[in-house]
């Protein structure tokens, strides 16, 4: 029965003849493991293009949805999470494979008449590769794709002529929004593929013309050793093949694919392209202001046009030398040598600037937060920025990052030049550290409220004082003797002669009557040059409802009264 449809099927297309001659087509000199390379790349793309597929059942290409389809497909979707990181790695994989690839067909020569063609096919296959990677990681819409590719159109918009128009294009706009996400995502999904499939067929057709290229030895041993493609260089590439497939899955299953807090255009972020990416963004260093052109433009152009050029180099010189092409593919290796040494001066750069690891730190504790809250309260229809508004501690923090931390600076910043920093404010150990040192750079050190002197006394007086002061905040873990004692040491110790506990205020200190409760941080907000607080002292801008709305205000106060639980962040 199997044998007549198999029959019936040989009759209808022919597939008999194809087999035999995919695998018993001689190879030249014997199987061999350099020629695994370009079957490698093949799966490796086969694998990408089922896990894309597989992953476009559950995308939504919308600047308010894709980030919480990817974060679904991370933790809803059954194995999603290896999905994810099968096709993430993949990527990574290929371009490697293609490097190897590279190297391998230039030091055989393989870029030699008659295969110019073949190998301008190959050339056009990494370009398109490179291109599938760079649209790729904008897709899940979060602060790394976000930012990374604004580097790289912004390098696009450097282009002679066509640059400010081909970003324009790109981005859809003057401005990155849905019509940036929803680009990408076509030439992402449709457009390369659809030119790299077509670019594979003409390049596995060119190689079917030509073969492989035979290694530089005598005819009569190339004849010799050669040997039908099945079954050793079949099986070397299936070998090779898998190798890369299981490493993938290995990496896929232990690392994932990262997904960072959705992209936020007001945040403050470290843009950094992916691994691949990293020399260019190297080179960009050295070019720096007018010279930008040479970095972004020029180099990268003289290399691949020496990449594209070699069949045409070597035509050339090879009149002078016949062994010119193991010089031409030298010459491609000190290049690929030079372009991984720009990489790791990027890694090292960064691993090596506290400044760039403090950032990273506080990226990946973001994008923690960020799927934490998803699994609380689910993704808002209004767009991944509005689950921040899950949890008010959250959502007052980031609102103090945006509106605030102009002048109230992070307190781990060094050298700290701002007003008083707000980590740790109104816990005891930010009041007795006020109280001794008022005057202190983390304080009032920075603005002109330094009229007040630090306190000398006992650390037993300044304990209670401690504690009275910070029980008007309206805390549940008051300790009510200590602080009786500490209401009794502040008229003794006259600090009644300036601060006043009566809601109504002096304009010479803030009133301390419920300091730091949530009704005093709201008024105080509000209208800092109030006389019950500043008063004509007063330099901070105050926030009405015009600059911050009611919801928002209400986030701060939260954030502020639970800082009083928080650990100081400054020495």
């Amino acid at each position: 029965m199997f044998k007549r449809l198999e029959a019936w099927l040989d009759s209808r297309t022919g597939h008999r003849a194809l087999l035999h001659m995919a695998l018993q087509e001689r190879v030249p000199g014997g199987a061999r493991w350099r020629y695994v390379f370009g079957s490698a790349v093949t799966v490796l793309i086969l694998v990408q293009a089922v896990t894309g597929i597989a992953l476009e059942l559950y995308y939504s290409p919308s600047t308010t949805d894709a980030w919480a389809s990817v974060n679904y497909i991370e933790t809803q979707v059954w194995m999603g999470s290896l999905l994810r990181g099968v096709h993430h790695w993949g990527a990574s994989a290929i371009v490697v494979v293609v490097a190897l690839h590279l190297l391998q067909t230039a030091w055989a020569g393989a870029f030699r008449a008659p295969r110019e063609l073949n190998w301008l096919a190959g050339f056009v296959l990494f370009q398109l590769i490179l291109g599938l990677a760079l649209t790729g990681y904008l897709l899940p819409w979060d602060q790394k794709g976000y930012w990374a590719t604004q580097v790289a159109t912004s390098i696009a918009g450097t282009l002679p002529v066509i640059g400010p128009k081909l970003q324009t294009f790109l981005q859809g706009g003057t401005s990155y929004g849905n019509l940036t996400l929803t680009r990408f995502h076509t030439l992402h999904v449709v457009l390369l593929p659809a030119a790299l499939f077509a670019v594979i067929g003409i390049h596995v057709a060119l190689f079917r013309k030509h073969g492989v290229t035979p290694p530089d030895l005598p005819a009569e041993e190339l004849d010799r050793k050669a040997e039908p493609f099945f079954p050793r260089q079949l099986l070397y590439d299936t070998v090779v093949s898998l190798v890369g497939v299981g490493v993938i899955f290995m990496l896929a299953w232990r690392l994932g694919a990262p997904l960072e807090a959705p992209a936020d255009p007001s945040s403050q972020y470290l843009a950094r392209p992916e691994w691949y990416f990293l020399p260019l963004f190297q080179l960009l260093k050295y070019f720096e202001g007018g010279a930008e052109l040479v970095g972004t433009v020029i180099l990268p152009g003289l290399a691949m046009g020496f990449l594209a050029a070699l069949p045409f180099l070597h035509t050339f010189l090879s009149r002078r030398s016949p062994r010119v092409h193991r010089m031409l593919a030298g010459v491609l290796t000190l290049g690929l040598v030079g372009v991984g040494g720009l990489g790791a001066l990027a890694v090292q750069s960064d691993r090596s600037d506290s400044a760039v690891v403090a950032m990273a730190a506080r990226a990946h504790e973001e994008a923690v937060e960020a799927r934490r809250l998803a699994s609380l309260g689910g993704v808002p229809a209004s767009g991944p920025l509005d689950l921040y508004r899950n949890d008010p501690l959250v959502w007052g923090h980031r609102v103090i990052v945006t509106q605030c931390q102009k002048c109230h600076l992070a307190c781990d910043t060094v050298p700290y030049t701002g007003s008083p920093c707000l980590e740790g404010y109104a816990s005891r150990a930010w009041i007795s550290r006020f109280l001794r040192n008022p005057r202190a750079p983390h304080f009032f050190g920075n603005t002109k409220i330094d009229d007040m002197e630090p306190y000398t006394g006992p650390q037993e007086s300044a304990d209670a004082l401690t504690e009275f002061i910070y029980s008007q905040g309206g805390r549940p873990d008051v300790t009510a003797a200590l602080a009786k004692k500490g209401e009794e040491l502040f008229e003794s110790e006259g600090c009644g002669a300036c601060h006043t506990l009566d809601e109504v205020g002096s304009g010479l200190a803030p009133d301390l009557k419920g300091w730091a409760s949530r009704e005093w941080t709201y008024a105080f907000i509000r209208a800092p040059g109030h006389s019950r607080f500043f008063g004509e002292l007063n330099e901070m801008e105050a926030f009405d409802h015009l600059r911050l709305p009611e919801e928002e205000l209400q986030a701060v106060t939260a954030w502020l009264h639970a800082q009083a639980s928080q650990p100081l962040k400054f020495p």
